[in-house]
């Protein structure tokens, strides 16, 4: 029976695996976005002395810079160093993204992937009308006058998750610190950190174990049974 659920736990992982790797794949054109990895894990239940493929409760994330693109866009900022946009959430909390492309509303909120872009000093950002030239720091001047600076979150030491829609949160719910080692670049957008070639390449790669696996799978439940007919038969 360890041999069935050795092979079980494996084709397992790699279903999991495989809608991680589609998930990137999709997401290939979102700027910032930070690829999921999934590591599976071996893992030992008492009093079996065998270990199972196990995977974890929620993938990592690939924090590597990705690729700038000069956007042009006024509005476009790239992220350089290991920052996030600071945002607020629906319920008032906080969230993190990657995603430059900002948008401003009718009444001038500034938003980045769809929520309210937060400022160094707190507070949702409301910008009045006129050029808007956003600095290395965060810092956002209208019409050449200085107006407030975007926070930039520092999620060293912290474990993000993503929570949907470009958006990540701390998965201790403490917010972040601000960020020292961070930039943004106006007109540039941070582009995915998941490669179609590369997704796609995973995506053959995980079919082609979660194959093996299965046919183990039935390999092994083949002889089972035909060792139980035996022994019948035999008595």
């Amino acid at each position: 029976m360890n041999g069935l659920y050795l092979a079980a736990s494996g084709a397992a992982s790699k279903v999991e695996a495989l809608n991680i790797s589609a998930h990137n794949m999709a997401n290939s054109g979102t700027p910032g976005f930070r690829r999921f990895e999934l590591a599976p894990q071996a893992v030992e239940q008492a009093p079996s002395p065998y270990q199972y493929a196990s995977v974890p409760a929620s993938p990592t994330l690939d924090m590597a810079q990705g690729p700038l693109r000069n956007s042009g866009g006024p509005l476009d900022v790239a992220v350089v160093g290991s920052g996030f946009i600071r945002v607020q959430t629906d319920n008032g909390g906080e969230a993190y993204t990657r995603n430059g492309q900002l948008e401003m509303t009718q009444d001038g909120a500034l938003l980045a992937a769809g929520q309210p872009v937060m400022s160094a000093s707190g507070g949702t950002i409301t910008l009045p009308a006129g050029p808007i030239t956003i600095a290395g720091d965060g810092s956002i001047s209208v019409n050449g006058q200085l107006t407030t600076k975007i926070s930039i979150a520092d999620p060293q030491g912290a474990t993000l998750v993503p929570i949907g829609s470009s958006l990540y949160g701390s998965s201790s719910d403490d917010p972040l610190p601000e960020a020292t080692d961070s930039q943004l670049r106006q007109g540039f957008l941070e582009e995915s950190g998941g490669n179609p070639i590369t997704e796609a390449t995973n995506m053959v790669s995980i079919m082609r174990s979660y194959e093996s696996a299965i046919n183990a799978v039935h390999t092994i439940d083949d002889t089972q049974q035909r060792a139980i007919q035996t022994f019948t038969l035999q008595a």
